[in-house]
């Protein structure tokens, strides 16, 4: 068993109608850009094999959900990173979201929108803003696309903590070393050597923790220093039958996203919300294909300048942490139920400890990265001699964001490999 578990873990090849592939690619990272940049490949370049590498369990990035136990009995999921996503570009709305749509993993978002501000809360205008979902959850899209990179020939690596990446001169290969979370003791080390290396966050290559190529070995992958704004996120499950609605409703009272507006402030105009507790609020059950269960399910971000001032510095490996975690829910908690209070329970005297009381479940999270700050204006970065690259959502700087970002970057970044992939396939079938 041993044996075998270490063949499978040590092959750089896949069977394709019993045809080992003549060039190997690996991927670090199963968000949208890592993904969408192996099923490029594949879907291109006869004769490569895509392995994928991803520190988690499953695929996710920008998508992931956060599922959690209510009482020990229930299980819910939240979308607690990107809880939608816009378009701004049509080579995404035709070239990538058309085939999401089509696919059934992607769909618009009618809902009920508004802003908040301390004056009170306003209807936004239909049409006004463009948001899209995945569907039934934002999870949905990376693990599709995770299912089509393993039917097209790849292998998808989960609880794989890439720990290095090296380029060797001799062999014009890269030997990726990496830590496998959910082997046995002696099988936890794993080395594998690549033709070309995809590195799809910028964590995995400026001087950080987390970096897994050396300064010196980035050459034209080098990045400049690129910050990140950070968000705390609350999320909450309320009591259908403590709410206005009836438990077969999806809290029609409430809103399906609120966001903060700008407000005066000496003689100009903060960042809307960038000092609050609460700068964005989602109503999860709200959302198309959502399962209506007996909790009525919302995700809270703070704004950037509050999740500064509570988050405690990455310390020896540690991953951040919150200054006072009670303190940091209570008071998001707080300012969530005064805000959306009067559209969950009736209003007047005792309304927010009505409030307070419909509420079965909550917690909070660091989301470190929430939002590229600092954004490069190209695609990705290449290194046509070496056959690796860089994508993801802090490119296209201008263009677009988020999730469309990060999927326009993968794609791109995959297609410049293609052709140098080619040339290798075709180099090694003549030999």
């Amino acid at each position: 068993k041993r044996y075998f578990n270490r063949l499978l873990n040590s092959a750089v090849f896949v069977v394709k109608g019993m045809v080992p592939a003549m060039v190997s690619v690996a991927v670090v990272g199963s968000g949208i850009s890592g993904l969408l940049c192996a099923q490029t490949i594949l879907q291109q370049v006869p004769g490569v094999s895509v392995s994928v590498f991803e520190w988690g369990r499953g695929p996710g990035g920008r998508t992931a959900r956060r599922r959690v136990a209510i009482n020990g009995t229930t299980d819910v999921s939240f979308d607690h990173a990107a809880p939608f996503f816009s378009v701004s570009t049509s080579a995404f709305r035709t070239g990538v979201l058309q085939g999401w749509q089509d696919r059934g993993i992607a769909a618009p978002w009618t809902g009920s929108f508004a802003t908040f501000a301390t004056s009170g809360v306003s209807a936004q205008a239909e049409g006004q803003t463009e948001r899209w979902l995945g569907v039934p959850t934002m999870h949905a899209v990376c693990r599709e696309l995770a299912d089509g990179v393993a039917a097209a020939g790849g292998e998808m690596n989960f609880g794989r903590h890439v720990l290095s990446t090296q380029f060797s001169k001799e062999s014009r290969r890269w030997r990726v070393s990496a830590h496998n979370r959910f082997a046995e003791e002696a099988l936890k080390r794993e080395e594998r050597d690549f033709d070309a290396l995809v590195l799809s966050d910028k964590l995995l290559v400026l001087p950080n923790q987390y970096a897994v190529i050396s300064e010196a070995d980035t050459g034209p992958l080098s990045l400049p220093p690129l910050s990140s704004e950070g968000c705390v996120v609350l999320l909450v499950a309320l009591d259908r039958s403590k709410l206005l609605s009836t438990p077969s409703e999806t809290c029609r009272h409430a809103y399906d996203l609120l966001e903060a507006r700008a407000e005066p402030s000496g003689g100009g105009q903060t960042a809307p919300g960038h000092d609050s507790a609460v700068r964005l609020i989602v109503h999860e059950s709200g959302k198309p294909q959502r399962e209506i269960g007996a909790y009525d399910l919302w995700v809270v971000h703070s704004g950037a300048g509050y999740a500064a001032r509570h988050l405690r510095e990455e310390v020896n490996g540690e991953a951040p942490s919150l200054d006072d975690e009670k303190a940091v829910k209570s008071e998001m908690l707080a300012e969530f139920l005064r805000i959306l209070g009067p559209q969950l329970v009736s209003p007047g005297a005792g309304e927010q400890e009505e409030a307070m009381a419909a509420v079965a479940y909550s917690s909070v999270m660091v989301w470190d990265h929430a939002r590229p700050f600092d954004r490069q204006e190209q695609t990705h970065l290449f290194d046509h001699d070496r056959h690796a690259g860089v994508c993801g959502d802090f490119f296209l700087k201008g263009q677009a964001s988020g999730v469309e970002a990060a999927a326009l970057s993968g794609q791109a970044l995959g297609r410049n490999l293609v052709p140098s992939l080619k040339a290798l396939v075709a180099q090694r079938s003549a030999l």
